[in-house]
């Protein structure tokens, strides 16, 4: 049995027409409420052949299934097998990108395991993502312990040390912490111009800006 990864996609910036085009595929009406559940990933591409296989999903979506526990015009949450849906909403993004060039969005995403995390964004600049192994991740907790009180105390000492229970009932927010961090310190500079004072409050570049993405 596959083990199920987590993911979650946020759009940061958005302007109002890349919003649109956004409620157009999840089926989403005026008011701001469901118009018919999607359950699958493959639904909102208009690509998608009908009833598409383990290797069609691979190719354009990244792991062999994908399937949504919730989304709104803010957010889409997925389960997926063995990985994140990178594909996918890689996909999603070049669409709404059709429309704004410059949004901005963060993915995160978790093992159940868990034997990897990570996160990942999109914007003016470009695409990043910080894959991190779960020793990876110890590793980097224990060096910045002073960030990681809730969990610092129950980190295995050894990579056969077995998890104990304090380092299992804190283990996510630590993981998520860890994910917060990696945004705010790298992710987002990779892929974000310099301020969001350049843009007003609909998304829209104050400047005559373009994206670096393109390039």
């Amino acid at each position: 049995m596959a083990n199920h990864v987590s993911s979650r996609l946020e759009f940061i910036r958005l302007n109002p027409e890349a919003r649109k085009t956004l409620a157009m595929m999840l089926k989403w009406n005026e008011m701001g409420q469901e118009n018919g559940r999607l359950e699958n990933f493959h639904e909102i591409m208009d690509h998608s052949p009908e009833d598409p296989d383990y290797n069609w999903y691979h190719d354009h979506i990244g792991p062999k299934w994908c399937y949504f526990e919730d989304y709104d015009l803010d957010q889409i949450v997925c389960t997926s097998a063995w990985g994140w849906p990178d594909k996918g909403f890689a996909w999603l993004i070049n669409q709404l990108r059709k429309d704004d060039p410059f949004l901005l969005a963060r993915a995160t995403y978790e093992d159940e395991a868990p034997n990897f995390y990570g996160v990942a964004g999109w914007g003016p600049k470009g695409y990043e993502d910080y894959y991190i192994d779960i020793r990876e991740g110890i590793d980097f907790m224990r060096a910045e312990h002073r960030s990681f009180d809730m969990i610092y105390e129950h980190l295995p000492k050894t990579e056969d040390e077995e998890w104990s229970e304090g380092f299992q009932e804190n283990m996510w927010e630590a993981i998520n912490t860890h994910q917060d961090i990696l945004w705010d310190n790298d992710c987002k500079d990779d892929v974000e111009l310099d301020s969001d004072k350049l843009y007003d409050q609909d998304g829209y570049p104050k400047h005559n800006e373009n994206p670096w993405w393109g390039e």
